[in-house]
């Protein structure tokens, strides 16, 4: 969960370039049945003692993306105001704080990097929503993990 502020910039007629940054509360504890969370990869599950973890990490990340039903949707007489449509991505996180969230030796703060499908619509004038599922990497110094990734927002435009 967390919040983060953009923008696109239109690199082709249906190719943009969103970047931006954001602050992600993320969290671990031993009591969970995950290998972590957005910015965590868990080193070794069988670490010998149980903790805790949580934090809010701030973050910048990038997505080139290619919006392949534009123009089919403007032909149909759909809205595609704020590129309301569907697309790929390749996309890249990085924290850029690790504490207080990695304050035990078995976790390493990660980077997410990976591929995935989304869509984008238009609920209103301004607000939009938008929904990806993919595969996303994460990568630390100690370790590297690939794990399914389900995104999805609100967002306002001006």
């Amino acid at each position: 969960m967390g919040g983060s502020i953009s923008q696109e910039r239109r690199l082709g007629s249906s190719i943009t370039l969103t970047y931006g940054a954001g602050a992600h509360y993320s969290f671990y504890s031993t009591s969970l049945p995950i290998g972590g969370t957005r910015f965590i990869n868990v080193v070794d599950p069988y670490f010998g003692r149980d903790y805790r973890t949580s934090g809010l990490t701030p973050y910048v990340f990038g997505e080139l993306r290619l919006y392949h039903t534009l123009f089919r949707r403007a032909q149909a007489g759909r809205n595609t105001a704020h590129n309301a449509a569907n697309y790929v991505a390749l996309f890249g996180e990085a924290p850029l704080a690790k504490r207080p969230l990695i304050n035990v030796p078995n976790l390493a703060l990660a980077s997410p990097v990976g591929l995935k499908y989304g869509l984008r619509r238009n609920l209103a004038r301004h607000l939009y929503a938008e929904g990806s599922v993919g595969l996303a990497a994460k990568i630390s110094h100690r370790q590297r993990t690939l794990l399914p990734r389900l995104d999805g927002g609100l967002s306002w435009s001006w």
